[in-house]
């Protein structure tokens, strides 16, 4: 359900529940960039889950073979994912992200974010900004770029809303700025 072309986020809060064998620093990653998530104005929140039935969010640390099992084959040779389901409204109620634990501790930092920031549904890498998070060919940024905070903002702005086109988008956009 929903369409994959139209404005898609998180209208509920997150709670994630950890699986797998993930190393403090996997940790303090996910955790650093949680706490960042839940200043942005209109973000629903996200905290781990108290119990495991609370889980929205399933975050898997794991083998490549462990991951292809989880996420399926479209995700070999990659060193993470995220699949996500959303409704008819284009709101985001479950999500699935594994991380390798077989690669270098620098790229899995890199990859934890990505897969994070894309499991909030700007899911779409681009090929213009090298620096960005996103940068759709292979780089290991430790931060997001000024870009990648600011599509979040815009994305979980109370202004903006599940389902609303590019252009609707645009006309918020042009509403805040100008």
């Amino acid at each position: 359900a929903g369409d994959a072309t139209l404005l898609q986020r998180w209208e509920i809060p997150i709670q994630y529940t950890l699986y797998g064998d993930y190393t403090d620093e996997d940790l303090a990653t996910l955790t650093g960039f949680a706490e960042w998530l839940n200043t942005i104005e209109g973000f629903p929140g996200i905290e781990e889950a108290e119990e495991t039935w609370q889980t929205d969010l399933s975050i898997h640390f794991c083998t490549q073979d462990d991951m292809i099992s989880i996420l399926g084959d479209n995700f070999w040779g990659m060193d993470g994912g995220v699949t996500f389901w959303y409704s008819g409204y284009n709101d985001i109620y479950t999500a699935t992200i594994c991380y390798r634990t077989d690669i270098d501790q620098y790229v899995r930092n890199s990859v934890i974010l990505e897969e994070i920031y894309n499991g909030l549904g700007p899911v779409q890498d681009t090929d213009l900004r090298p620096d960005s998070l996103i940068y759709s060919a292979y780089s290991t940024p430790q931060e997001l770029t000024e870009i990648d905070e600011l599509i979040l903002k815009l994305l979980y702005h109370p202004a903006m809303r599940c389902g609303m086109n590019a252009e609707e988008c645009a006309q918020v956009i042009r509403q805040l700025f100008y």
